[in-house]
């Protein structure tokens, strides 16, 4: 059985219980911290999933390797997505060209590359340098044109964004998170802010709904 562990906002997990009497054993997890077995809602002490289990200790010449409990990646706002799709038909695309830049950067720090930034960033880099283009040679093909390779590059913004996800939910916070390819090529950033809304929930409630 599997335990989850909470503090405050952020939760870990799940661990074994010999992993869990290793943490308290060490000082990561403390003994008033809050641990949830998986398929149970309720969220009660360490200490009373421990009870009368001593913890084991260890002889000094002993080394004792522990995973440390990584502190986890903070998730971007928590904006409903409905609300993400109003406002970007409201402004004709434009808050979600902002907002892309914000789950651009949550994939940043998830995957530690720059990758899902720079892509992103080329599409409005892409629409200011088309409208450019257009006005100085009179040519609204060739605007055009460079709004379209930025349209196409920031797709791949997205995909990267989604990509990250995926590899830090499906290993370093491990709650087997699968995202659908299809509906990240149509929906972006609306689809993408519809899991971090699922994403919120899991770290009030432990459960992934």
């Amino acid at each position: 059985m599997g335990y989850l562990i909470k503090r405050g906002d952020q939760s870990w997990g799940p661990y074994s219980l010999t992993d869990l009497q290793r943490y308290v054993q060490s000082g990561n997890v403390l003994l008033d911290d809050l641990a949830q077995s998986e398929g149970i809602t309720d969220w009660v002490p360490v200490l009373q999933v421990l009870g009368d289990i001593t913890v084991a200790t260890v002889a000094p010449a002993t080394p004792v390797f522990i995973t440390p409990v990584v502190e986890p990646v903070p998730l971007p706002p928590n904006l409903h997505w409905a609300i993400l799709l109003v406002l970007d038909l409201v402004t004709r695309n434009l808050f979600n060209l902002i907002w892309a830049l914000v789950l651009a950067n949550w994939g940043r720090k998830l995957s530690g590359s720059n990758r899902p930034m720079v892509l992103v960033a080329m599409y409005p880099a892409s629409i200011i340098t088309g409208m450019i283009a257009a006005t100085v040679t009179g040519a609204p093909g060739l605007g055009a044109l460079f709004m379209f390779i930025g349209y196409v590059v920031y797709l791949f913004g997205i995909f990267s964004i989604r990509e990250a996800v995926e590899d830090y939910y499906n290993s370093t916070e491990n709650i087997g998170l699968t995202l659908s390819g299809v509906m990240t090529f149509f929906f972006s950033s609306v689809y993408l802010q519809y899991h971090v809304n699922r994403l919120h929930r899991w770290k009030k409630t432990g459960v992934l709904s």
